[in-house]
This record gives C-alpha cells, sequence and structure tokens, in this order.
C-alpha cells in the first residue's frame, strides 16, 4: 500500500466541503488509498464544522494546511470528539 500522501490544491477549489471531500477521496483512491479515503469520508462527515473538515482532509491529502501548524498540534483523535 502506498502511504505517501497525494497533493492537493485546496485555493482555487470550490468552496463546497463535498466537492473537495471528493476530489480527496478520488486522489486517495487513484494512489491505493482506498481505505484512508473511506475513513477520511467518515471522518469529515462527524466533524462540527467547515474548518474542521479542510483540517481533517489536510491530514490525509497535503494541502496547503498541512503544514500548518494548527494541523501539527492537532491529533486525529482530537478532531473525533
Amino acid at each position: 500500500m502506498n502511504t505517501r500522501r497525494p497533493r492537493m490544491e485546496l485555493i482555487g477549489a470550490d468552496g463546497n466541503i463535498f466537492a473537495i471531500l471528493g476530489r480527496a477521496s478520488r486522489l486517495l483512491r487513484e494512489n491505493g488509498q482506498a481505505e484512508q479515503a473511506k475513513e477520511m469520508h467518515d471522518r469529515v462527515c462527524r466533524c462540527g464544522n467547515y474548518t474542521e473538515a479542510l483540517y481533517i482532509v489536510s491530514e490525509y491529502v497535503e494541502t496547503e494546511l498541512t503544514g500548518s501548524k494548527l494541523v501539527s498540534m492537532k491529533k486525529r483523535s482530537d478532531l473525533e470528539r
């Protein structure tokens, strides 16, 4: 299985979280990470807001948010609460 996170730009993307989630899921599946795509989708659907959803997506695919201080400080378990 490929564990490298594929790259996806958020800038210029449709602001609809479901469009972003669809792009990220497709990218993960194309890179042999179907299980991660499902996990990401489930977590985003359970989260509380748009910003949190973007950070969850950025845990699975590299985005402009991936290297930010907020993402590196948050753990998956913290976001699942």
